[in-house]
């Protein structure tokens, strides 16, 4: 081969070892285009591995940067084609492989599934406790002393009732007794006095809990009372006050002391007893004595109160009670009182302008 040959040999040589650089920088070029398309897509940094070294392929796009990184860890201008890239070995460039490792990350990523919001249940109501109703009152609204009411019951009850009447109250043993008759779901009559101021409240406690309130005396001084009708008068008078102040009326019943029958009167003033049971209705009361009493009227044991009162046969009883001062053994006879005559199908009522009125015989 003679020199011209030979230079015509180089120069192709040449010329095609450029053209493998070109094509090994082109490939370079794509590889770090495809790398840097996943990088962007995909949340985690790929790496660049070759037999020689890492290369860090994600750094730049070629438009951005403008360099491209070889395995051997050098790098230069993407437009630098000229000694630079002649100088690298024809082994270099054949040798030099580029991969692109992509690990799981490098697969597209599967689609999250969209949380759906869970429904939020709607509050649940609260129960509102229903209110239980207070027991039924009778209407009272009549029992205010009226003159022109004069419609009176004489006549004996349709069933076997029982009109529980206590005198000489309100005292320290009032409230015992309201909670036993609460205990059994019954009502009774008050005959009232002014004893004891102390304990006046409970004329309306016991008025609020559905008895009946009457009439008894302000003193229940006979002496005083009886002296004249004038007397009598004031006296009835003043516990009306007292009664209307705690249950906003004056009550038409009325219980005299000692009874329309009692002869304690006739020291006092002749034929009084006479002209009061006339004047009182006239005046629109109406004066309540009674067929059956415990006896705790005096000194009795509680097995006497028991008896006394278990004794009476009558289809309509007034039974006269006591729940006054040192009155004890009634309010300890008392359940024993009601269950007995339950037993034998007895009723119980307060007083009412229904009610069967019972009088007693009049001796002065």
């Amino acid at each position: 081969m003679d020199k011209w040959q030979q230079r015509a040999y180089e120069k192709k040589k040449a010329r095609e070892k450029q053209l493998r650089r070109r094509l090994t920088i082109a490939g370079g070029v794509a590889v770090a285009l495809v790398a840097s398309v996943i990088f962007a897509v995909i949340p985690h940094e790929p790496s660049v591995s070759s037999t020689s070294g890492q290369v860090a392929a994600g750094a730049a796009t070629t438009e951005q940067a403008g360099a491209v990184y070889y395995a051997d860890g050098t790098g230069g201008s993407a437009s630098e084609n000229g000694a630079a890239a002649a100088d690298v070995s024809d082994t270099a460039s054949s040798d030099t492989s580029v991969a692109v490792a992509t690990d799981s990350a490098a697969q597209p990523a599967a689609a999250t599934a969209t949380p759906v919001p869970t429904a939020t249940p709607a509050p649940t109501a609260t129960p509102v406790p229903t209110e239980t109703p207070a027991p039924a009152v009778p209407d009272r609204s009549d029992f205010a002393v009226d003159p022109n009411n004069q419609n009176w019951n004489y006549d004996q009850t349709a069933e076997k009732t029982v009109y529980l009447t206590f005198d000489d109250g309100p005292s320290y043993l009032t409230p015992q007794v309201l909670d036993i008759l609460d205990s059994y779901g019954i009502k009774a009559t008050f005959f009232v006095t002014a004893q004891n101021p102390d304990y006046f409240g409970l004329i309306k406690e016991a008025y609020d809990r559905g008895n009946t309130i009457a009439l008894h005396s302000y003193t229940h001084e006979y002496d005083q009372i009886y002296a004249s009708v004038d007397a009598f008068f004031e006296d009835l008078d003043q516990i009306a006050a007292v009664v209307q102040e705690q249950i906003g009326y004056v009550p038409c019943f009325i219980r005299f002391p000692g009874g329309a029958s009692n002869g304690v009167s006739r020291h006092y003033c002749e034929g009084i007893m006479t002209a009061l049971s006339q004047e009182v209705q006239a005046r629109g009361y109406q004066y309540w004595d009674w067929n059956a009493a415990t006896g705790d009227g005096e000194s009795v044991t509680t097995e006497e109160s028991i008896a006394n009162a278990l004794s009476a046969e009558s289809q309509t009883i007034v039974l006269l009670c006591h729940d006054g001062e040192l009155k004890e053994t009634t309010v300890e006879a008392l359940p024993a009182i009601i269950e007995g005559f339950q037993e034998r199908g007895y009723v119980f009522k307060p007083i009412d302008r229904t009610s069967t009125v019972v009088h007693h015989e009049i001796f002065n």
